[in-house]
This record gives structure tokens, sequence and C-alpha cells, in this order.
């Protein structure tokens, strides 16, 4: 099968994917991304830059199935032109109440939201398709297990500068949060994804 994974970053995900599947194209919109997946890649893995936002860089059903791992939401208006019928898409994007505590505990690291602002865009885009989509939100619990992985999350998809400078400014104060609220599994967190899946 040929599998498109959308807005596939550095392509670690990506080339997971080479050991399964016949053919597998990686798409996103940043060079450098796109240039670190290629030094990966196998003989079976491409690598392409695209802006979902415009008119996916494919042909008319070019794909036997899709996946988008919290990629951006914008792909699914164009996936259904690219998937060939029959063909399956895969969604999974971070939930409204993802990790939810970190804005209690840590209000100045973490913005707190109020109403559902994912699920409304990821079904606000899905509306726009041609093909039937559900929706399925999956909760657990997950476990962060040092002070340090509170600031890793914080800086998920930043240059690591940025997560350098973090810890000189605030490791402590995010060592005895984490200290007063943490289990012995670690310090306890919503876990919520948004599970998309589509038949074309």
């Amino acid at each position: 099968k040929r599998v498109l994974d959308v807005g596939c970053g550095h392509g670690e995900y990506t080339v997971r994917w080479s050991e399964t599947a016949r053919e597998v194209y990686g798409l996103d919109v940043t060079d450098d991304f796109v240039r670190t997946g290629a030094e990966l890649a196998g003989s079976n893995v491409t690598f392409v830059t695209g802006n979902t936002k415009d008119r996916l860089p494919f042909a008319d059903d070019f794909f036997d199935g899709a996946y988008n791992r919290r990629g951006p939401m914008s792909a699914y208006a164009d996936l259904g032109r690219v998937v060939r019928p029959g063909g399956e898409i895969v969604g999974v994007h971070p939930g409204d109440r993802l990790w939810q505590e970190l804005a209690k505990w840590f209000p100045g690291l973490f913005p707190a939201l109020a109403g559902s602002p994912t699920m409304d865009k990821l079904q606000g885009y899905l509306q726009r398709c041609d093909y039937a989509a559900e929706v399925e939100a999956v909760v657990s619990a997950e476990y962060l297990h040092e002070p340090e992985d509170v600031l890793r999350a914080r800086c998920f998809g930043q240059v690591p500068e940025i997560l350098e400078e973090l810890k000189a400014s605030s490791l402590d104060a995010v060592c005895a949060i984490f200290e007063r609220h943490a289990t012995d599994q670690g310090l306890p967190l919503t876990f919520e994804r948004y599970l998309v899946r589509a038949k074309v």
C-alpha cells in the first residue's frame, strides 16, 4: 500500500511505517524537517514539502491511505481527493482536555483553555470534506516522570535553546510544584486524544 503521513515533522514516524507499507510519503511545510527526514529515509520513503492549506501536491487517488498524527487539520479537505475510493484516513490530534492539570499547577507556563477550541476547529475542517468522518475522544491517564518533562511539554516543537532558557529561569519552581502533586508513578495528567476515522 502507498501511505501518506500528513505533517510528518522530522520523519521518525514516517520511517517507522516504511517497515509495514510498500511506499510511504511524508509531507510537511517545513523544508528543514523534510531534509532531516530524507536523511533517515529508506528506498520506499519519499519526503515532500507542501502546505496543507493549498492543494496537496499529489495526483487524484494516489494513496491507499493517509494518517495525520498531530499534523495540520487543514489537510482533511483535500485528502478525499488524493486517497483512492475505499481507502482509509486516520487522524490523531491532542484533545481539549489534554494535560489540563498543567494550566492549573503551572499557570505561568501553560494557558488555561475555555470551551473546546480544538474539537470545534476539527469539526469545522471535517464538515468541508466530501467523505464522512467519525471523531472519538479517547481519555486515559499519563504520567510525567520528572520536572524537566513539564518544561519539555511546554517547549514541544521549539529549538533546544528555548528549553535551556526555560530550565535556567523556571526549573526550581517547577520542581517544587512537581513534588507537591506527584505520585509514586509521576505527575498524573489527563491524556485526551481525538481519533479521526474515515473511509473515502
